[in-house]
């Protein structure tokens, strides 16, 4: 008698048939492997997002090349431009160019001033980029003295987007140029820079080289083609520049040395660990279900289908769900790249062609997992069932528990789990509270009316602020329309201050070195705070430059440093302002309260800014109505006073405040994320355990019902079982925790990571949600019906 062959359609027929039949558990099923399939794509757009191609034609063709010393700790050695030549000319590369990255000034005696990070470039640059500018043209090699090219940002900065832009003739860093033209949106070759111009010929400095590989060229062959020729200048190079190793690397997945991919990869590397546990759990609810239906899959033996036939509509049904699982993680992971994408990719990612999306590549890697999953996660019941023999549990209940499965090896994995979940929920609850302080930052400070920029009063090509330009600048804050009130300092509250070591007259010699955080303002500063004179008196516009050094400090400094509490008086030296001389502090102001955490300082020392040397400084505003109407009336004004003062970084000083945390919070909001997903998951491996070992002594529970065993006692046998798998679990959990908490200090900001109230939280929340996960079971054991399992149905 031939064997029955397997028949794919009835085969998915049957799988759908059967998800269908037990919507619950194939739902929880799928929601299961969407949270485990979504940490791996996410953390996967973060990979490729960071070692993307440049984002111009065939990108994938331009490369860097770079020298270093192996014999000096492979250190880059610089290229002075002057060997440039001796490189070009190989037929591996279509060009070979170079690049120095400068910061500059922009000045429009017509407009404006802005400061924008540029880049010169050598002729050959652009044309191996075959990059076309937005408006105008890339400048001829004949105009590299004269031209500028403007990024698309500082073109709108500058110009609105005013077309009339190009032909006009700016200041850059004191150089008259003409713009010619108007570089793409998002361009900002070579890292993320915003204007650019052409080096001219006989241009003296260290470059950095990037190239085209020629059609069918590689990058072996170009480093073959290029090592020689620079070995050849050793002979002529002092010492310090020779033992130089050539190498030729894509110009993005080299960046950084990789230390972007390096840690993207880690991170995949953990969404993949999550993956598996995930295919685990899932893999015990596929034999649950198969094990429930095992006297159907008998009936189907009987009626003629084969081993094969039963494996493949089990292993289908492990493929349907993965690829549900597969497709809701898609969308997960969608949400959470956008939401990163949102909160760092704007100011944080350093490179330009850098972009995080669920895209082809994406898509791709989910896809190979999906399959992946689908064996991992079906491969255990059919092999379980297929140990069967299906037809025989026709005549007997018993043989479906030899499907196996709940045993020592399963009990000790789900234990595993779990302490793993614990130790990760306690990681969760740290960054939840890291959170909510972030969320918490400034509170005290009116941030959302202060608007908050900065600019560079000095002389263009000097470090000399003009006689009466500070002055000019308050007095016109003081006419600003829809102000209520303007200061200039070195920083905001919160934001840009700095920190140095103090030294306060009187202390005794060898006494601890301490720390302070320090501003340096001008008169209006407290108003626009709004921070109220406790005694003495603030800063004055009598303290210039030739007056006596005064300071004035808040009642956190006094209450830190000074136990006694006499501050009037007393003289302090701050090294960061100025290491030699003594401020009498003249005033005490209240508090800018900063918020919580062990991390916030609220103690502070005010300074004069007109008696520090020059520098570039911040401005501020509170606004009286709308702050939006306020930045252009901002720029009119400085204007005004010069028409060279760069004004940068203009924000509220809210987003300034979610600028510095948005880092630790989005770490701390991945890491709850993936806390809850790790306890979700932990919960269903305990939840198909005990499920399993219901099933497994379903008879013996219908044995001992009939013989008047109460079903509540049977379903508090359940909970005791979980009960004594939890316990282990927490202690695990907590362990582990309490061991590798010193390493979240990093995203804590500042909190405790031993917090004896999160710790105990988890614990308690953690047994619930286990116990809540093990009643299903519990109940079901409790519902058996004795006369049934006895006819053995």
């Amino acid at each position: 008698m031939s064997r029955p062959s397997v028949r794919p359609g009835l085969a998915f027929t049957l799988a759908l048939r059967g998800l269908v039949r037990d919507p619950s558990s194939s739902l929880l099923a799928v929601a299961i492997l969407a949270l485990g399939l979504a940490a791996p794509a996410t953390f996967f757009s973060f990979l490729v997002g960071a070692i993307r191609p440049l984002p111009v034609p065939e990108g994938d063709r331009v490369v860097r090349v770079d020298v270093v010393q192996p014999t000096r700790g492979g250190r880059s050695l610089p290229i002075p431009a002057g060997e440039v030549p001796s490189l070009q000319g190989v037929s591996s590369l279509e060009a070979l160019g170079g690049f120095q990255v400068v910061a500059g000034t922009v000045v429009d005696r017509d407009r404006a001033a802005a400061r924008f990070s540029g880049a010169i470039v050598t002729p050959e640059v652009f044309p191996l980029l075959r990059v076309a500018p937005e408006l105008g043209r890339i400048p001829a090699p004949d105009e590299a003295g004269s031209t500028f090219l403007l990024g698309y940002d500082l073109w709108q900065e500058l110009y609105g987007g005013d077309p009339t832009a190009l032909g006009r003739t700016v200041e850059v860093n004191g150089v008259l140029r003409t713009v010619t033209g108007v570089m793409p949106p998002g361009f900002g070759f070579p890292f993320k820079q915003g204007g650019w111009v052409v080096a001219e010929a006989g241009f003296q400095g260290d470059l950095e080289l990037v190239g085209r590989l020629a059609d069918d060229a590689t990058l072996d062959m170009a480093s073959a083609e290029l090592a020689p020729r620079w070995e050849r200048g050793d002979v002529v190079r002092d010492e310090e520049r020779t033992g130089g190793v050539l190498t030729v690397k894509p110009y993005t997945g080299s960046r950084g040395e990789a230390g972007e991919a390096v840690a993207f990869g880690g991170l995949v590397l953990v969404g993949l660990c999550l993956l598996l546990i995930a295919c685990a759990n899932v893999a015990n609810l596929l034999l649950v279900r198969a094990t429930e239906r095992v006297r159907a899959l008998g009936v189907q033996a009987a009626l003629g289908a084969g081993r094969g036939q039963i494996g493949a509509q089990l292993f289908l049904e492990a493929l349907l769900v993965a690829a549900g699982g597969g497709a809701a993680g898609l969308a997960l992971a969608t949400w959470a790249v956008d939401m990163v994408q949102k909160a760092l990719a704007q100011e944080h990612f350093g490179y330009f062609w850098m972009r995080l999306a669920v895209d082809g590549p994406v898509v791709v890697f989910v896809g190979i997992l999906v399959v992946g999953t689908a064996l991992v996660a079906g491969i255990l019941p059919v092999v379980r069932v297929l140990g069967v023999d299906v037809q025989r549990v026709l005549k007997e209940e018993g043989a479906a528990s030899s499907v196996g499965g709940g045993g020592p090896w399963s009990r000790a994995f789900v234990t595993v789990q779990l302490g793993l979940s614990c130790g990760a929920l306690v990681a969760a609850g740290l960054t939840g509270q890291s959170l909510a302080h972030a969320r918490d930052f400034g509170r005290g400070v009116p941030a959302d009316r202060i608007l908050v920029a900065s600019l560079d009063p000095r002389t263009p090509g000097s470090d000399v602020v003009a006689e009466g330009r500070l002055e000019a600048l308050m007095a016109g804050l003081a006419t600003l329309p829809g102000a209520e009130a303007g200061a200039l300092a070195l920083g905001a509250p919160g934001f840009g201050e700095a920190y140095t070591s103090l030294v306060i007259q009187g202390e005794p010699e060898g006494a601890p070195q301490q720390g302070v955080t320090w501003n340096a303002v001008t008169p209006g500063f407290m108003d626009v705070a709004e921070l109220e004179l406790r005694a003495g008196r603030g800063i004055s516009d009598t303290d210039g430059p030739g007056a006596p050094r005064v300071a004035v400090v808040n009642e956190s400094f006094v209450r830190r440093f000074l136990p006694d509490g006499v501050a009037l008086g007393r003289q302090l030296r701050l090294a960061g302002a100025d290491s030699a001389a003594w401020f009498t502090v003249v005033g005490v102001v209240e508090d800018a309260d900063m918020g919580t955490g062990p991390r916030v300082r609220n103690d502070r020392v005010y300074l004069s800014l007109g008696q520090l040397p020059s520098r570039d400084v911040t401005i501020l505003v509170r606004a009286r109505g709308d702050i939006a109407l306020v930045p252009p009336e901002l720029r009119r004004v400085v204007a005004e006073v010069s028409p060279d003062i760069p004004v940068w970084g203009v924000r509220t000083l809210a987003d300034a405040h979610a600028y510095l945390t948005r880092v630790p919070r989005a770490l701390a909001a991945m890491a709850v994320a993936g806390g809850v997903a790790g306890l979700l998951v932990a919960a269903v491996g305990l939840y198909g355990l005990l499920s399993f070992r219901v099933r497994q002594r379903r008879r013996e529970l219908g044995i001992r019902l009939a013989l008047g065993a109460d079903g509540s006692r049977l379903a508090r046998d359940v909970l005791e079982l979980a009960a004594r798998q939890l316990a282990p679990a927490v202690v695990v959990g907590l362990g582990l925790a309490w061991l590798a908490s010193p390493v979240l200090g990093v995203i804590l900001l500042g909190l405790n990571p031993r917090s004896p109230g999160v710790y105990a939280a988890v614990a308690v929340g953690f047994v619930s949600l286990g116990m809540v996960a093990a009643l299903v079971p519990a109940l079901r054991a409790a519902r058996v019906d004795p006369a049934q399992v006895l006819r053995g149905a």
